[in-house]
C-alpha cells in the first residue's frame, strides 16, 4: 500500500482538516448525486421545450411565460396555500388537544394511544378509498347518516359540486389522517414536562389555561414547531390523496401544485413546463421551510 493511500485512509490525529473531509464525503456524495445532480437537471429541463417522446429543445422562458398566463396556475397556487394553511392548523390544533387528553391518567389510556395511530398507519390507498365511499352520493355513509338526523334531505355531492365543499372534504381527510403525527409528537414533549411546575403554579393560583400557556406551550413549542415543519411539506406535496380523490377538480377546485404538475406533465405530456411548475414555486416553499425552521429553532 503506497503511502499516499495510507495518508489519506489513516490521518494524523494532528491533520483535522483531511480528517473532517473524510468524514464528510460520504455525505457529501450523497447529497450531489440524489439532490444536486437531479435539481440542476431539472432546472436545465425546465428551459426547454421537452416533450415526452421528443428531444429537447431550449426555448429560454417561454415555459414560465405560459405558467403566467395560465389562470389553472394560479389557482392551482391558491388552492395549495388554502389546503396547506388549513390541513396543518386543523392538524396542529386537534393533535394537540387529544395529546393533553392521553396525557392525563385515564383508564385504558395506552389502548387509546395505540388506537390513534391507525389512521396514520394505513395504507393511503386504503385511507382514501374508504373516505371516497363515505362521501358517495350514492349509499355514501356521512349522507346517510346526516339525513337520518334530519340535517339534510337529498344527498350532498362532497367531492364533485364546485366551491370550497370539495376543498373542504379533502381537508377533512387529511386532517384524519395527519392528525396522530402531531398528537404523537407533542405527547413526547408532554412527557418530559416536570411535574413539579404544575404543582407550583397549582399553589400560585395558576388556572388550566394559565398552565397551558405559560408552562406547557413553552415547553412543547420546539417539538411542535419541527412537527409543523414536517406536516407543512407532507402536506404540501400531498398529490396521492386529492389525485385518488378529486383528480383536481370539479372544475380545478382542489388542483394543487403536485396535482397540476402532475397534469401538465404526464396527461399532457408537456415535461419541460411540468417541471418548471415547481422550480416556480420553490423558492417560496424554501423561504416558507426556512421561515418555520427559523422560529422554532430560535432561542428564548
Amino acid at each position: 500500500m503506497s503511502s499516499l493511500v495510507k495518508r489519506l485512509i489513516y490521518p494524523s490525529l494532528g491533520n483535522d482538516s483531511r480528517l473532517a473531509f473524510l468524514l464528510l464525503f460520504p455525505a457529501v456524495a450523497y447529497l450531489v448525486l440524489v439532490m444536486v445532480l437531479p435539481l440542476s437537471w431539472a432546472v436545465s429541463i425546465s428551459f426547454t421545450n421537452k416533450y415526452v417522446g421528443r428531444p429537447a429543445q431550449f426555448n429560454g422562458l417561454e415555459n414560465y411565460i405560459k405558467l403566467m398566463r395560465d389562470p389553472i396556475f394560479f389557482r392551482a397556487i391558491w388552492n395549495t396555500l388554502v389546503f396547506t394553511f388549513f390541513a396543518v392548523g386543523f392538524k396542529v390544533i386537534f393533535g394537540v388537544c387529544v395529546a393533553l387528553i392521553l396525557n392525563e391518567p385515564i383508564k385504558a389510556r395506552n389502548v387509546y394511544r395505540s388506537l390513534l395511530l391507525l389512521p396514520w398507519t394505513l395504507p393511503a390507498v386504503v385511507v382514501i378509498y374508504t373516505w371516497q365511499w363515505m362521501y358517495s352520493d350514492v349509499g355514501g355513509v356521512i349522507n346517510d347518516m346526516l339525513k337520518r338526523v334530519g340535517i339534510i334531505e337529498g344527498a350532498i355531492g362532497w367531492l364533485s359540486q364546485s366551491g370550497p365543499l370539495a376543498m373542504f372534504s379533502v381537508i377533512v381527510v387529511n386532517v384524519w389522517r395527519g392528525t396522530p403525527f402531531i398528537c404523537i409528537s407533542a405527547l413526547a414533549g408532554l412527557q418530559t414536562i416536570p411535574g413539579e411546575l404544575y404543582e407550583s403554579a397549582t399553589i400560585d393560583g395558576a388556572n388550566s389555561f394559565q398552565k397551558f400557556f405559560k408552562i406547557t406551550l413553552p415547553y412543547i413549542k420546539t417539538v411542535l414547531m419541527l412537527a409543523a415543519l414536517v406536516t407543512t411539506i407532507w402536506t404540501l406535496n400531498n398529490f396521492v390523496m386529492i389525485w385518488l380523490l378529486t383528480a383536481g377538480g370539479p372544475g380545478n377546485a382542489t388542483h394543487i401544485i403536485a396535482t397540476y404538475s402532475y397534469l401538465v406533465g404526464f396527461t399532457n405530456r408537456l415535461l419541460g413546463q411540468a417541471i418548471a411548475v415547481t422550480v416556480f414555486t420553490m423558492p417560496f416553499i424554501i423561504l416558507l421551510v426556512n421561515f418555520i425552521t427559523r422560529l422554532a429553532l430560535q432561542e428564548d
